[in-house]
């Protein structure tokens, strides 16, 4: 019997790593796997960071179908079947004849690459609300979502188009799996299952952070205590906090490592708050390896209370001390990750972080045992065989 094949919406393949991405990773090595570069929910913005990510949109489109690219992730192992589909869209949801637009332009492109590469009655998953237009695409029977964020929250999103497609998805969707207990409970499907499925972690790719003699990121350690952050500097960030904390202790550098999402607050322009481009992920563990302490300072509101931050788990694996404020995902790995929501408290948190080892692997070995990718991998795809052996 042939293994059932994908077709998956979800950010730009290869553009960073994201947790369906590394899930993809595994299963598309059995399974075929149609991946549609798709749209965000948020109409592009009159700001560098975004005509930046309209050009790229632009040349995906003009690309069109290509296999899976050895990218900077790429983590070297060979047999994916994975095939990346960019279709010509729109940037926005309203009024209903974009919509209409863009559900016509996706599902031609995704028909005729379906055709070409032999996939019949797919598992259509998608991480996007809009991607609830992909179902019944090659005549499959079964549609899932893959829950991760609150989109109705994220700042410039047209919450009432995402909420709207969000409730046509959950009603037609036969699993929805999601990252958090909060997004469990308030995004459960109206007649499918709904799992809970947190993030994994590459535990021996990020451990490699406190190898003796590991090589450490250039720009990021200059002689003093480094506070680092790694990943997307966004709303969900608390600049008062963060800026507070750099106040008070003037002799602490804060290194962010990543992209910004928008135009850089105006706040963090502090001589010890300093950026550092992004890096391949093969390089991640460099830039972990430069930190004193690797920190999480998110913002407590209704859209952080929703995430189970990826990097969480990251700064676990590699060993480094972690200070974080007390988000519901976040507090669950407490007391080994320090919880601090002020800034004084912050300060006095990393006191007590850099009190501890660099190097707590060994510790944490247990704790992260089954939060390995393979086994994330394998669980998603169980769940999502079940769905499609159901209906």
């Amino acid at each position: 019997m042939t293994a059932p094949a994908f077709v998956v919406f979800g950010d730009d393949w290869g553009a960073h790593p994201s947790s369906v991405q590394h899930l993809f990773r595994r299963i598309a090595r059995d399974h075929r796997t149609l991946w549609v570069n798709t749209l965000g929910l948020r109409p592009p913005r009159l700001d560098r960071a975004d005509a930046a990510r309209v050009v790229r949109k632009l040349r995906g489109i003009v690309a069109g179908r290509s296999s899976a690219p050895r990218d900077a992730h790429d983590d070297g192992r060979a047999g994916l079947d994975l095939h990346v589909v960019a279709p010509p869209m729109v940037p926005w949801m309203r009024p209903e004849i974009l919509r209409t637009l863009n559900r016509t332009s996706m599902r031609a492109t995704v028909e005729r690459a379906a055709r070409e590469l032999g996939v019949r009655d797919p598992i259509v998953l998608t991480t996007v609300p809009n991607g609830v237009d992909g179902a019944g695409l090659a005549g499959s029977r079964t549609l899932a979502y893959y829950c991760v964020d609150d989109f109705t929250l994220w700042p410039g999103v047209d919450a009432r188009a995402a909420s709207m497609l969000e409730r046509e998805l959950l009603d037609r969707a036969d699993l929805v799996v999601a990252t958090s207990d909060h997004l469990a409970a308030t995004r459960r499907g109206r007649h499918g299952d709904t799992a809970l499925l947190p993030h994994g972690v590459d535990v021996e790719h990020f451990a490699r952070a406190s190898e003796p003699g590991a090589r450490t990121l250039d720009g990021v350690a200059r002689g003093r205590v480094v506070l680092g952050y790694l990943g997307l500097l966004d709303a969900r960030l608390d600049v008062a906090l963060v800026t507070a904390v750099a106040r008070l202790r003037p002799d602490w550098d804060w290194v962010f490592v990543g992209p910004n999402d928008a135009t850089p607050d105006p706040r963090l322009a502090l001589p010890n708050l300093r950026r550092v481009p992004a890096v391949p992920y093969a390089r991640v563990p460099e830039a972990l390896a430069a930190f004193d302490v690797a920190v999480l300072p998110y913002v407590r509101n209704e859209l952080t209370r929703a995430i189970n931050p990826l990097k969480l788990r990251e700064y676990l694996a590699s060993g480094r001390p972690v200070v974080a404020t007390s988000l519901p995902e976040v507090q669950r790995y407490a007391p080994e990750v320090h919880l601090a929501d002020a800034p004084h408290d912050f300060v006095a948190a990393v006191e007590r972080a850099l009190a501890m080892p660099r190097d707590r692997r060994e510790a944490r070995r247990a704790m992260l045992a089954d939060d390995t990718w393979e086994a994330r991998a394998r669980t998603l795809l169980d769940l999502c065989l079940a769905a499609h052996g159901r209906v």
